[in-house]
């Protein structure tokens, strides 16, 4: 029996170690698991970068967030799209112009465009030149900012002893040498309510000039500047009344420096008052009259006196006709009995 035993033993010995079992170590096994556990999950890993789902190549499906308004919400909606429509079927064809004109679209594609339109505008309220707020000096109003002179000059009619006519520039010109101070100062006083008169006619789109001479001129003019023609505002008629008053008559006269002054401004009409009877223009003075003005200034020439008129040989009546103008004769007498 115990020899037996011995013999069943050698002979388990001897299969064990014949078996393949024993070919492969324990750890090597284990090892050969492990490394297809992890190559089996690197490629799953592989397939979810690659957006694959598990099914064929190429098959797939974009996936979104779709986000479901309440039942409320979406009733409140068709409600306010329903009242809008409503209403806008209610109106009338004026009203729906008049909507758009208050409420015009806004094109959201220029940005830029619509921040100028929409912006805020200026914050400065501009300055009235005329506000009787503010103080001015004669230096302000004389200025060419402040006497409100339009762009456009316009014509009108203008009235000066009589002699009517029309244009955008004017010039009077008018005798203050000593003989206008006689008699009892009535000439001098009637040519000055005369020259007011006409520029109060003037609308605000003419233009006049001032010259008033003897042996010397003088003409209407903003301090430090030179003469020029002024806009017949409301500020220069009103610093034109305080030049006519300002004058006095005094000294001889020359009338050939005050016509080339006048016609130098370029006017459409030269209304010329003077009572000197000698010295008169010569044929040369008014031959360069002429030819200076090329026809372009109609020349009224109205003359003071004493007495019936005398055209014969009359250099003032001479000097209308050659210039497409009028001549009128006004006894100074009859100034002193109207006073």
């Amino acid at each position: 029996m115990p020899a037996a035993f011995t013999e069943l033993k050698q002979q388990k010995s001897r299969w064990q170690s014949n078996s393949p079992l024993h070919v492969v170590p324990s750890w090597a096994a284990s090892l050969a698991i492990h490394s297809l556990i992890l190559l089996i999950l690197i490629s799953s890993l592989n397939r979810c970068d690659s957006g694959q789902t598990g099914g064929q190549d190429g098959d797939l499906r974009s996936v979104g967030i779709y986000v479901k308004q309440s039942p409320d919400a979406e009733q409140i909606q068709e409600s306010d799209q329903e009242s809008q429509e409503t209403t806008q079927n209610q109106l009338t064809p004026q009203d729906q112009v008049k909507e758009v004109q208050d409420h015009p679209p806004v094109d959201t594609r220029l940005p830029e465009l619509n921040s100028k339109l929409l912006g805020a505008g200026p914050t400065q309220t501009p300055s009235i030149p005329n506000s009787p707020a503010t103080d001015f000096t004669t230096d302000q109003l004389m200025s060419p900012s402040t006497a409100l002179a339009p762009p456009v000059m316009g014509t009108g009619n203008v009235n000066f002893f009589d002699a009517v006519d029309s244009g955008k520039r004017f010039v009077f010109v008018l005798d203050c040498s000593g003989s206008m101070a006689a008699p009892q100062g009535a000439p001098i006083r009637k040519a000055r309510s005369e020259l007011i008169a006409s520029l109060a006619g003037l609308n605000h789109q003419q233009q006049f000039q001032i010259i008033f001479y003897n042996t010397t001129t003088r003409a209407m003019q903003q301090r430090g500047k030179a003469a020029g023609l002024l806009y017949a505002t409301d500020i220069n008629r009103t610093l034109a009344r305080q030049f006519i008053q300002s004058v006095e008559p005094d000294g001889g006269t020359d009338h050939l420096p005050a016509i080339k002054r006048a016609l130098s401004f370029q006017p459409d009409v030269i209304f010329f008052l003077t009572d000197a009877k000698h010295p008169q223009l010569s044929s040369a003075d008014l031959n360069e009259i002429r030819v200076r003005n090329g026809g372009k200034a109609k020349i009224h020439c109205i003359e003071f006196g004493e007495g019936f008129p005398v055209k014969e040989g009359n250099s003032l009546d001479k000097l209308a006709r050659q210039n497409r103008g009028s001549y009128r004769y006004y006894n100074v007498r009859k100034f002193i009995k109207n006073r």
